[in-house]
């Protein structure tokens, strides 16, 4: 019988939580660009809360300072980053007006 890699095991659970919180990430994109203020919201919530509880789960767990961990820390750090900054400058912004 294999012996079970607990590291493994769990790396594949947050590449699949990584790409989910992807998807409602780019959900949210979709949703302030076309309007839907509800969608939106809520969309941009998941991800933000999402993205901050598996950086807060990397860290109980001790992963935090690992090396091999650090390519989830930046993902999940960064898909926070994107979503604070593109609601902080309102995106999708007005357009310009050419004069």
């Amino acid at each position: 019988m294999a012996k079970r890699n607990r590291y493994r095991e769990m790396e594949s659970l947050m590449t699949k939580v990584i790409l989910a919180d992807l998807v409602v990430f780019i959900l949210y994109l979709v949703s302030a660009g076309q309007g839907w203020t509800v969608v939106k919201v809520i969309s941009a919530i998941i991800t933000i809360f999402g993205s901050l509880l598996c950086l807060g789960w990397l860290y109980m767990t001790g992963e935090f300072p690992r090396r091999r961990s650090l390519w989830m820390i930046t993902a999940f750090a960064c898909i926070a980053l994107c979503a604070l900054v593109s609601l902080l400058l309102n995106f999708p912004c007005p357009p310009l007006a050419i004069v």
